[in-house]
């Protein structure tokens, strides 16, 4: 019995941080053996054919095709007589824009974001993309191309330049989602509820700072708590805890980066039952206690009677 490797992204994005692209042909196959790994995987196949088997299922790809597979599902990869494909492995995270970026500009903006990230990284469908209709194919050919090109010549530049080519890549397999049947689901779910969850997170962004309950947030969306619970989690990849979690630890980043307030006055300010509590949270999202963020952000800052976090 084959045994599944996983492969990740440290080990195999060293030239370039955000992603890898090679080609492989019959002659010099890449992924014959089963595996995984935790970025996002496009294949495009530049002539011949090849064997795709993913999780149980075999699906003949052949020139012009092109497929998205998502983190975590085991695949391998078999090609045919004088074939060849361009690969292109990559972080999503590191090529589409800020999530919190988008957040600050426009609240639209990040779900759609958002939602583009839960499309793109769909691992219980446990299903390749494929996406692009006869018209679309000649655009994709150019692309991935380029892709190619780019990451092999080292130009000057040339990783903004394949961050802009990969965007424009991963646009086009929204747009072929959206014209596509499976849209009509998950589109009228999204496009009928916008409005509720703009609603609803624009009232966490205004009262983090307080005793915010999920059943608030709920009634003012108007909205179940489990149908609230299921399309908060699908329109922002993140539950209700956590999201508000990321409000208060960000304005928390804000308040430390001066001496007025005490740790306990700021996790007053943030809603936090105690500054244990913001100690623990703000250390284990931030990777280091308040204090200690304060310190690096304020080196001339003189030690006061706030210890809470020391001793966490």
């Amino acid at each position: 019995m084959e045994q599944t490797l996983f492969m990740k992204q440290e080990v195999y994005f060293r030239k370039c941080s955000f992603c890898n692209v090679f080609e492989a042909t019959d002659k010099k196959p890449s992924g014959i053996f089963p595996h995984a790994h935790d970025y996002t995987q496009i294949w495009y196949v530049t002539r011949g054919k090849c064997e795709h088997y993913v999780e149980g299922q075999t699906y003949l790809m052949t020139a012009g095709d092109t497929f998205l597979l998502p983190p975590k599902v085991e695949h391998k990869t078999l090609l045919g007589p004088d074939s060849a494909i361009i690969s292109c492995e990559l972080s999503l995270e590191a090529v589409l824009p800020d999530s919190s970026v988008a957040q600050e500009k426009d609240l639209k903006s990040y779900l759609d974001l958002m939602s583009i990230m839960n499309f793109l990284q769909d691992s219980k469908s446990r299903q390749p993309r494929f996406m692009f209709r006869s018209e679309v194919r000649p655009v994709v050919d150019r692309l991935m191309r380029e892709i190619l090109a780019e990451f092999q010549e080292e130009k000057p530049c040339y990783q903004d330049m394949l961050r802009v080519k990969l965007q424009e890549l991963l646009l086009l397999f929204i747009r072929e989602f959206i014209v596509s049947p499976d849209y009509r689901t998950t589109g009228a779910i999204y496009e009928r509820n916008l409005p509720l969850m703009e609603k609803a997170i624009r009232y966490i962004d205004e009262h983090y700072a307080e005793q915010l309950m999920l059943e608030d947030v709920c009634r003012v969306s108007t909205l179940s708590k489990t149908y609230f619970c299921y399309l908060f989690k699908l329109m922002t990849k993140k539950t209700f805890v956590e999201y508000l979690t990321e409000c208060r630890i960000h304005e928390a980043l804000r308040l430390l980066e001066n001496d007025e307030d005490s740790i306990q006055t700021v996790s007053e300010k943030l809603g936090f039952n105690d500054a244990a509590h913001f100690s623990r949270t703000f250390k284990k999202q931030v990777g280091i206690s308040p204090r200690g963020y304060r310190k690096l952000r304020n080196p001339t800052e003189t030690d006061g009677e706030d210890n809470t976090d020391d001793v966490l």
